[in-house]
C-alpha cells in the first residue's frame, strides 16, 4: 500500500469518526435531556439576547472548556452549553444547576478563535431563568441578604489555625470592619438597582 492511499484511508477514518462523534454527541444529549425535542421559540429568544456572542460560529473545539475553572463542578462543559443552546435544548439547561456554577472568569471568552462568549451565553440563561421563575440557588439568597443587611456579601468568620486555635480579626491585629457610613441610602439604592420599590 502506498503512502498516498495509507493518507487517504486516514482521510476517510477521521471523516468517518467525526460524524460519528457528532451523532453519538447528539444522542448523548437527547439522553441526557430525557429525550425532549428542542423548543426552537425559547431558543430564538436566548439566540436574541446572546446574538452577539454568535453561538453558531463554535465549532467545538473546546478551548473554552479545557481553560474552566468550574470544570468539575459542571455537568455540561461550557462548550456543551453552547451546543445546547444551538440545538435548542433551552428549558433543560436553564432548570439545571449548570448555569449558577459558571464563575464567570472570563476564560473561555480569551480562549475561543471563534469571539463565542460562553460566560455571556451563560449570564443571558440566569437572566432568562430568574424571569421564568426558576428557583435559585440557596447561596445566592444569602448573599444578596448579607448584602442588603450589612453591605458586605459575607459576614467576617473566624479563623482556625493549623494548632486547632480560633482566632477573630482583634486576636490577629487586623483593623476593624469598617461600617458604610449611610445605610439607609444604601439599602435604597440597592432596592431601587434591583427593581423593588422601596
Amino acid at each position: 500500500m502506498s503512502i498516498e492511499a495509507s493518507g487517504s484511508y486516514s482521510l476517510i477514518g477521521r471523516f468517518i469518526y467525526c460524524c460519528f462523534l457528532s451523532v453519538s454527541i447528539v444522542m448523548v444529549l437527547i439522553d441526557l435531556m430525557t429525550s425532549k425535542e428542542s423548543r426552537w421559540s425559547s431558543s430564538k429568544s436566548v439566540l436574541s439576547i446572546v446574538g452577539d456572542q454568535k453561538p453558531y460560529s463554535c465549532y467545538q473545539c473546546s478551548k473554552c472548556s479545557s481553560g474552566c475553572l468550574s470544570a468539575e463542578l459542571l455537568e455540561l462543559m461550557p462548550h456543551q452549553v453552547v451546543s445546547m443552546i444551538k440545538l435548542g435544548f433551552l428549558d433543560e439547561v436553564i432548570s439545571s444547576d449548570i448555569i449558577w456554577l459558571c464563575a464567570y472568569c472570563l476564560k473561555c471568552v480569551e480562549r475561543c478563535p471563534q469571539n463565542v462568549a460562553p460566560a455571556e451565553a451563560i449570564l443571558a440563561l440566569r437572566n432568562i431563568a430568574f424571569e421564568k421563575g426558576v428557583k435559585t440557588p440557596e447561596g445566592y439568597r444569602l448573599i444578596l441578604e448579607n448584602v442588603f443587611e450589612t453591605g458586605w456579601i459575607q459576614s467576617f468568620q473566624p479563623v482556625i489555625s493549623r494548632d486547632g486555635e480560633i482566632y477573630v480579626r482583634d486576636d490577629l491585629d487586623l483593623p476593624k470592619k469598617p461600617e458604610i457610613s449611610n445605610m439607609d441610602s444604601f439599602r435604597e439604592a440597592l432596592a431601587k438597582t434591583l427593581g423593588e420599590e422601596s
